[in-house]
């Protein structure tokens, strides 16, 4: 057994144990300090797929004037990596202190104890071990990190400005964050989904930035550079398997619902947004394109659909029982994908 499957098992029970907790306690920071050297692991243990080109791309001296639009339409990642790289001169420290940025971000955004307080506890090491976030930090990074940052913005950040600051972050980061645009307007204009009511003026400007994003997304797909398509040599095709994740979710989100599907899209708009989506996105992007947008809406997806499991339970053992099922589910790939299980035995550090 190598280090970097030993410490995503440790955090895997970490998420279980999560499960019997309700508050937030001190033990989070543990799990904090558990998830750094994990990712510190994952570096040193080898650059996997594309992670060999993203440590490649860091020794590559960007300059706003001369680099092609692949690279300024998503200067965020690609300039800040550039920078930050130029200051260590070393391709898995870099990568590293990159990875304790999102990974602060995503800690706060789930953990604080205002705007996620709904999200149940066990979501916070869940997100590390889940398997589209494993998918992000060892293969897809940037869509990773634009994923972090539309999480910090629905839950970490308390005003618009805010929240609007790191959904420019994420569109500059992987223009496909640009599919989160149209629900990060709802999302605030509802003040969090709380508002039962969208004025028909909201209803027309969200149709507006929906046809923009479906644009959006299109174009993004169109790069210039190897990381312009989605490779698809990891030998995982997961978008149908996506696609089933996101209707398994919504089955059970209909049978919590009393099977009315009035409560259903109510209570679960980001689900219902997020399935729409992706199936209108299969057929214009092809497999591989729209498999990682899956994994975008899926990440974002996934706490808040968590939090409305964890309301529609009333006794505690209810509660644990559905938040192990829920852990269970969502690590299962790891292992049931042979590509997958490879990131975690990978011993050493291939030549980039």
């Amino acid at each position: 057994m190598t280090a970097e499957l030993a410490w995503y098992l440790v955090l895997c029970g970490l998420a279980f144990f999560y499960c019997f907790l309700n508050k937030r306690t001190a033990l989070i920071a543990i799990t904090y300090v558990i998830a750094a050297y994990y990712l510190w692991i994952v570096r040193t243990s080898g650059f996997d797929y594309d992670m060999v080109g993203y440590a490649r791309y860091l020794t590559y001296n960007l300059d706003f004037a001369t680099a092609t639009t692949y690279y300024i339409r998503e200067f965020v990642y690609w300039f800040g990596a550039s920078y930050l790289y130029q200051m260590i001169q070393d391709d898995v420290i870099t990568l590293w202190v990159i990875d304790m940025i999102w990974l602060t971000l995503l800690f706060y955004a789930m953990g604080n104890r205002h705007l996620s307080s709904k999200v149940p506890m066990y979501v916070i090491p869940f997100l590390i071990v889940f398997f589209p976030l494993l998918m992000g930090y060892q293969n897809v990074y940037r869509q990773l990190i634009a994923c972090v940052f539309v999480l910090f913005a629905f839950f970490g950040a308390r005003n618009l400005m805010v929240a609007g600051f790191f959904g420019l972050l994420a569109l500059f980061t992987h223009n496909a964050a640009i599919v989160y645009m149209p629900l990060l307007y709802i999302f605030a204009v509802t003040n969090g989904m709380t508002k039962p009511k969208v004025s028909f003026f909201h209803k027309g400007v969200f149709a507006f930035l929906y046809l923009v994003m479906m644009a959006g997304v299109y174009y993004s797909s169109l790069g210039d550079s190897e990381f312009g398509k989605s490779s698809s040599s990891t030998g995982i095709s997961l978008t149908y398997a996506y696609l089933a994740v996101f209707f398994a979710m919504s089955i059970v989100a209909f049978v919590i619902g009393n099977f009315s599907l009035k409560k259903f899209i109510h209570h679960n708009t980001t689900l219902v947004y997020s399935i729409f989506t992706f199936v209108a996105f299969i057929p214009a992007l092809g497999g591989a394109q729209a498999e990682r947008i899956g994994m975008m809406l899926l990440i974002v997806t996934m706490p808040i659909f968590a939090a409305n499991l964890d309301r529609s339970f009333k006794t505690q053992n209810e509660k644990i029982l559905m938040r192990m099922l829920f852990v269970m589910a969502g690590i299962a790939p790891t292992f049931l994908f042979s590509s997958a299980y490879n990131f975690l035995i990978t011993a050493a550090r291939l030549p980039g």
